[in-house]
C-alpha cells in the first residue's frame, strides 16, 4: 500500500499489484495511445477521413473511444483530457478542496456525474449531442477558469471536430 500525503494529510493508496485491476473498455484503449503533438485543429483531409471511419450518426462505443484515441494521437487533445471528457468528469479548482471534510472533495458539483454514469453512458442514450449538453453544464458548475483551462480548451476542439464531422 502506498502511503501519500495531500495538503499535509496522509492518503493511503492501493496499487495493481494489491487489488485485482480490470480496466474499462476506454482504459485498455487509452493505454495503448501515443499523444501527438499539441495543436489546435485537423486538416480537410484528415476531417474527411475522420467522417469515412466515424459516421456523427449512429456510433457505437467502440468507434466512441476510438475516436478519442485518433484525437488523442492527432495532438488535439491529452489522454487525461480524453479519460476526463469521457467519464463526464468536470474540473476542480484544486486550491478549495478540504481533504478533512468528510463529504467529499466537489467544491461546485450537485452530483450529477454519480446520476449520469458518466458521458459514456450518457452517450449510449443521447448519442453525439450529450458531449456538447455535458460541456455547457460542466462550464457552470465549475469553479475553474473556463477560459484558460486546458481542459475546456481541449473539450472545446473536440466539440469542433464533432461539429465537422457532422456536416
Amino acid at each position: 500500500m502506498a502511503i501519500q500525503m495531500i495538503n499535509g494529510y496522509p492518503i493511503h493508496a492501493v496499487t495493481r499489484a494489491e487489488v485485482a485491476y480490470h480496466p474499462s473498455y476506454f482504459q485498455q484503449q487509452a493505454e495503448t495511445w501515443v499523444e501527438g503533438s499539441k495543436r489546435d485543429q485537423l486538416s480537410e483531409e484528415e476531417i474527411e477521413n475522420l467522417k469515412k471511419k466515424y459516421p456523427s450518426a449512429g456510433m457505437s462505443k467502440e468507434d466512441t473511444v476510438a475516436l478519442f484515441g485518433e484525437l488523442v494521437e492527432a495532438g488535439i487533445m491529452s489522454i487525461s483530457t480524453a479519460r476526463d471528457i469521457y467519464c463526464g468528469a468536470v474540473p476542480l479548482d484544486t486550491r478549495n478542496i478540504n481533504p478533512t471534510n468528510t463529504q467529499g472533495v466537489l467544491t461546485r458539483c450537485d452530483g450529477a456525474s454519480e446520476v449520469f454514469g458518466g458521458l459514456g453512458a450518457m452517450f449510449n442514450v443521447g448519442g453525439l449531442g450529450s458531449y456538447r449538453n455535458w460541456y455547457e453544464y460542466a462550464k457552470k458548475t465549475t469553479d475553474v477558469d473556463v477560459e484558460n483551462s486546458r481542459y475546456f480548451q481541449e473539450y472545446r476542439q473536440f466539440l469542433n471536430v464533432l461539429d465537422q464531422l457532422g456536416a
